[in-house]
């Protein structure tokens, strides 16, 4: 028999190398794939379909813990980060207008360029990239549809942290508006409101006289409702005992 009509002669059984049994030469025992040289023609795997499996299952096994280092490093770097967000954008049920993933992440280096890693709603947070952890982190970049009723576009995006984009909800800015004038028509309501502001603006090094007469005049005048007048009676001790050398002796 010649070179050339041994090299023709197609087989019908092929024996795989691992276990050395013999089986049909078909896509039903043997991966195939485009075949090295030959056009419009394949060529198998040397491993049945079975033992290619084993394989492939015990590599992933003994490689598991490697490839989750290696996937959480890289979704924790900011190429990886956004780009994880961006793919679910493109899935999100709320539809998106962004054309590609560059002008997706351009949003975020124009951001950037105000707020830096601050969040814009809450700004005493820095706002981080940390994954692996299986629940939710306050301080984690989130996207943002700044109007709950539109898809997520170049002019439809915020980053915030996930913190206040929980707290924010889906809350629309007719809603907002509507809530605040109520909460503007209530005495109490305000006084709440600037008792919680303050607080927060703490975060910012506001004065601690200036903190201390609001605490002690909202005391005073609400002082028919217990709840809040434990409430801010329990904010004014842990003031106190945080800086007592501010404490003005005449209060």
């Amino acid at each position: 028999m010649t070179l050339r009509k041994k090299y023709k002669r197609k087989e019908t059984t092929k024996a795989c190398t691992k276990c050395g049994e013999e089986y049909p030469r078909t896509d039903q025992y043997f991966y195939a794939r485009a075949h090295h040289s030959l056009k419009n023609a394949v060529e198998y795997y040397t491993e049945c379909i079975e033992c290619s499996n084993k394989r492939s299952k015990q590599w992933k096994e003994k490689n598991k813990n490697k490839k989750l280092k290696g996937d959480k490093e890289y979704k924790e770097t900011e190429q990886g980060f956004f780009k994880e967000m961006y793919n679910g954008i493109t899935r999100s049920k709320h539809g998106h207008q962004f054309k590609s993933y560059e002008e997706f992440f351009n949003c975020w280096k124009k951001q950037q360029e105000f707020f830096g890693l601050n969040c814009p709603y809450y700004p005493w947070i820095q706002m981080t990239r940390i994954k692996g952890k299986g629940k939710a982190t306050d301080t984690n970049i989130s996207k943002d549809r700044i109007l709950s009723s539109m898809p997520y576009g170049p002019k439809n995006i915020m980053f915030v942290s996930w913190k206040a984009n929980n707290e924010k909800g889906n809350i629309s800015p007719y809603l907002a508006t509507r809530y605040l004038e109520f909460v503007n028509q209530s005495e109490y309501c305000r006084d709440v409101t600037e008792y919680e502001l303050m607080g927060l603006n703490m975060n910012h090094s506001r004065r601690f006289d200036n903190d201390l007469a609001m605490i002690l005049s909202i005391i005073d005048s609400n002082k028919e409702s217990m709840d809040l007048y434990i409430k801010f009676i329990k904010k004014l001790k842990e003031m106190v005992e945080a800086e007592p050398s501010q404490v003005r002796k005449d209060n």
